[in-house]
């Protein structure tokens, strides 16, 4: 009776090594809004202009790779869920920002609101791949 034993124990095995082997290959897919993005905020109320930066998405985590507003460097800090849906923080000198939106493959548009020593601003904004 101990060759069935094996036998099931053996089929266990492979069974969670192939398992581990395609968890790891998902992992190493890069998500589908992964890359280099260009995205401009375009304020519609306040005294905040049109900003433009570059920004990098990693593993669906947003990042500015590029951009000044009123001197200071834009920091963002943002998420990309897999459905597309983002939320977004930026942060120049003591300006803050917060957008929410959504991401397609190939472009995202939402809303953001921030503040500032010049008060309060808002409008969209727009990314395409760069």
């Amino acid at each position: 009776m101990r060759i069935p034993m094996i036998a099931n124990a053996m089929r266990v095995a492979a069974l969670a090594g192939a398992f581990a082997l395609f968890s790891f290959a998902a992992l190493a897919k890069p998500a589908p809004y992964d890359g280099s993005w260009h995205m401009q905020l375009v304020t519609t109320s306040g005294h905040c202009g049109v900003i433009d930066m570059g920004m990098a998405v990693a593993g669906g985590h947003i990042s500015a790779t590029s951009g000044k507003f009123v001197a200071h460097k834009i920091f963002l800090n943002g998420l990309i869920w897999g459905s597309g849906t983002a939320k977004i923080n930026g942060v120049a000198g003591p300006r803050q920002a917060v957008g929410t939106g959504r991401f397609t493959h190939s472009k995202g548009k939402g809303k953001w609101n921030g503040t500032g020593p010049s008060g309060v601003c808002s409008g969209y904004w727009v990314a395409v791949r760069a």
